[in-house]
């Protein structure tokens, strides 16, 4: 059975508040925080420039602030429940968020509650805050800095059960698990071995091919996490005409 992987966000998805907007507005300069705002929302400015900028008018020691987020700031109803609930059912739980480390890990601490982090970290300087960039400066579909990189990570964590059929060589029909074993579980794809091929060659996806009836998805959503597991960053390419 594949083990699943569930992905979360923290700010204003874990928690009921947006933490980075509440400390931003409350700590920080508000004349700036409302500047860099609104040049998000009217697409003029980028998220990393946007945190950066809003961040290095923080001047309050951590502690200080910290001491006031666990006061504050609140959990949503059945968070705890749902991280057990995935525990206890083998899931990997993860927590992906633009926020810091510094800030997330006390409130995490405060619910009782041990996950995996993913976040950037905070230098809190008395001269202004400076923010740690943890994932890479640029994402190749949006162009900012953002946490796709590390959530297609998670979209290849995984396991996959193959059934490959070969008109050609029949003995070697059978399904075969990521590792190349063969496997007497449910398969998750059915296909022909050329089929396979095109995606290991990588000039079609499984995506590609499901539309083009060149597979059949077993289990629902399999096809997506084929493409995860095999996917690339380039395409194939060919010097030489033959």
């Amino acid at each position: 059975m594949t083990r699943r992987t569930l992905v979360v966000d923290f700010d204003g998805t874990v928690t009921q508040e947006d933490l980075l907007d509440e400390i931003a507005s409350r700590f920080g300069d508000p004349v700036v925080y409302k500047a860099v705002d609104e040049g998000l929302d009217e697409g003029r400015i980028a998220l990393r420039e946007v945190i950066t900028r809003e961040f290095e008018p923080v001047r309050k020691p951590l502690e200080e602030i910290v001491g006031w987020e666990l006061e504050n700031v609140r959990i949503r109803p059945g968070f705890r429940e749902l991280v057990e609930l995935a525990q206890a059912r083998g899931w990997r739980f993860v927590i992906v968020s633009s926020g810091f480390h510094e800030l997330i890990e006390p409130i995490l601490e405060r619910e009782g509650v041990s996950v995996e982090l993913h976040a950037n970290r905070v230098d809190p300087r008395p001269d202004g805050w400076r923010v740690l960039w943890q994932y890479d400066q640029s994402c190749e579909f949006c162009g900012e800095s953002c946490k796709r990189s590390i959530v297609q990570e998670f979209a290849g964590d995984g396991e996959l059960v193959l059934e490959v059929s070969d008109e050609l060589c029949p003995w070697n029909a059978y399904r075969f698990a990521l590792d190349g074993s063969t496997t007497k579980a449910a398969p998750d794809l059915r296909l022909e071995v050329d089929a396979l091929g095109s995606v290991y060659l990588g000039g079609f996806t499984f995506a590609d091919l499901a539309r083009a009836g060149r597979i059949e998805e077993v289990t629902p959503g399999a096809v997506a996490r084929a493409d995860a597991l095999f996917r690339t960053d380039r395409k194939p390419w060919c010097p030489e005409i033959f």
